[in-house]
Formats: structure tokens, C-alpha cells, sequence
């Protein structure tokens, strides 16, 4: 009798050894290892997803789920280049009959990738995928053709999503936004240092700039009162002279190019701020 006991006793022991060493063999299959990424990736752990999500792909069976999110893994993790190793396989037609879910993210992952004019080339060939007429404005807007983003936003629906909206308001905005004038900039230093800067809207500038040019145009004007051309003093306050009044035209002329760029990286920061929302 003890002896069926012990036998008993020793084959549970056995029966629960094998079962605990199935049940951790278990974590590692491919669907708790497709789990265990998908939560990296949900937790922001874009690194360790990485691996995790190399690994089941290259050791399960092709999985579509899992082959997206490499892929946004991939942006994420600054790996752009394996991203765009497997959508270079395809064609354009390939390329416009893939799952939706794969088309966004090859737009958004040629949007990190700042290549702006690769994405309006391809809405002109029509392909296929969300918010086309918001990204086509915002990448005009963001390589600065105000003219034409404005002109496709008179053309477009209020009522196709906030990221739209937002895109036709930067337009808007971008289109009757002042920009200064390089040319009047520097005909005004011209005629009157210091005044290309104050129209720029840099007043403190331009009065540093002002007084700093009457300044030493009045030493030089003096010092050739005083002692007349033979000797050096009054040349050398004359070329201090000369050297103020020419960095004030360039002053000018750079203070209202520097208004534009500000004003123009403006829009291209709020533009972002709307496409860029959801990566």
C-alpha cells in the first residue's frame, strides 16, 4: 500500500514538472511573443519591440498584423531604411492595392523622411489612402508654395476631418500673411540708415543702426574738418564710416529676409503640429 502511495506521490511530481515546463515553453510561441510586442509597442518601447517583433517575423508564419507594426516600429526607431526596403518591392500598382493600414504608414513614413515631393508625385498619380487632400495642401505648406496650398484649399470640403481644416486655415493664413520686402528694405537703408530694420520690425536693431552710422559719419565729417585730407586719422574714421553705413544696407536687407523665414517657419511649425498629430 505505502508503495502504490509513493508511486503515485512521485508520478503527480512528474505530471506537475512537465506541465510547469509546457506552460513556460508557452510564453516563447509565436502567439504570446506577437502579445508580449504588440505590448512593447503600446508602451512605447519602440526598442525592445524591435527585436521582439524581428524575431516573430522572421521565425512565425507571415502575419500581417505584425509585419505593420515592424514597420511603424522601424519609423519610430529611426530605421527608416528597412522600412522602405520592403515598400521598394513593389511598384505603384502594387504599392495602391496594398491593405490601407500599409499605405498610411508608407505615406507617413515618407513624411518623417521629410520627402515631401515624393508624396504630392504620388496623390497626382492618385494613390490611395486617408486624408489625401489634407496631406497634399500641408506638403505645399510645408515646401512653402503658398500660392498654389491656398488656391487648393479655396477648392476643397469643410467637412472632411480636423486635420483639413486645419490644413485650409494655415493656407488661409500663409496666403494674406505681409511679408517684407528685401528690395524696399534696402532702399530705405539707403536713403536712411536703420529704417530697413524698423520696417522689418526690428526697432531696437534699427536704431543701433541709426545711431551708430550718424555717429561716425559725424567723427569722419569733423576729422576732415579738422585736419583735411593729408593726414590718416580722418580716412580711417572715414572708412568706419562707410563700413556702418554698408553693413546697415545689409542689415536691412537681411533683417526683412530673417522676417519672412520667421513667419514662413511659423506656418510650417502649426502645419506639422496638424499632420504629424497622430504618428
Amino acid at each position: 500500500m505505502k508503495t502504490h502511495l509513493i508511486n503515485a506521490i512521485v508520478l503527480s511530481i512528474f505530471l506537475l514538472l512537465a506541465l510547469q515546463s509546457r506552460s513556460q515553453s508557452n510564453l516563447f510561441d509565436c502567439e504570446h511573443s506577437r502579445e508580449f510586442a504588440s505590448h512593447l509597442f503600446n508602451t512605447a518601447q519602440y526598442d525592445l519591440a524591435l527585436h521582439e517583433l524581428e524575431r516573430v517575423n522572421y521565425l512565425c508564419r507571415p502575419d500581417s498584423n505584425s509585419l505593420l507594426l515592424l514597420l511603424k516600429t522601424y519609423r519610430k526607431t529611426n530605421h527608416s531604411n528597412a522600412a522602405f526596403e520592403f515598400f521598394n518591392k513593389y511598384n505603384f500598382e502594387e504599392l495602391n492595392q496594398l491593405n490601407p493600414d500599409f499605405r498610411q504608414e508608407y505615406i507617413r513614413l515618407l513624411m518623417t523622411e521629410k520627402q515631401y515631393t515624393n508624396v504630392q508625385q504620388l496623390i497626382t498619380k492618385d494613390f490611395d489612402f486617408k486624408e489625401k487632400e489634407a496631406y497634399h495642401i500641408g506638403t505645399m505648406l510645408l515646401l512653402e508654395q503658398w500660392n498654389e496650398a491656398y488656391l487648393l484649399a479655396q477648392k476643397t470640403d469643410n467637412k472632411q476631418g480636423i486635420k483639413l481644416a486645419g490644413m485650409k486655415q494655415i493656407a488661409t493664413q500663409s496666403h494674406l500673411a505681409k511679408r517684407k520686402s528685401p528690395f524696399l528694405a534696402t532702399l530705405m537703408s539707403v536713403v536712411l540708415p536703420g529704417s530697413g530694420k524698423m520696417y522689418s520690425g526690428f526697432w531696437a536693431d534699427g536704431a543701433m543702426s541709426l545711431l551708430f552710422t550718424a555717429s561716425s559719419a559725424f567723427f569722419a565729417y569733423r576729422a576732415f574738418d579738422k585736419y583735411g585730407t593729408q593726414k590718416v586719422y580722418p580716412w580711417i574714421a572715414g572708412g568706419i564710416a562707410i563700413s556702418y553705413y554698408a553693413a546697415n544696407i545689409y542689415g536691412g536687407n537681411s533683417a526683412a529676409i530673417l522676417y519672412n523665414n520667421n513667419l514662413n517657419h511659423s506656418f510650417i511649425h502649426e502645419t506639422e503640429h496638424y499632420l504629424y498629430a497622430d504618428y
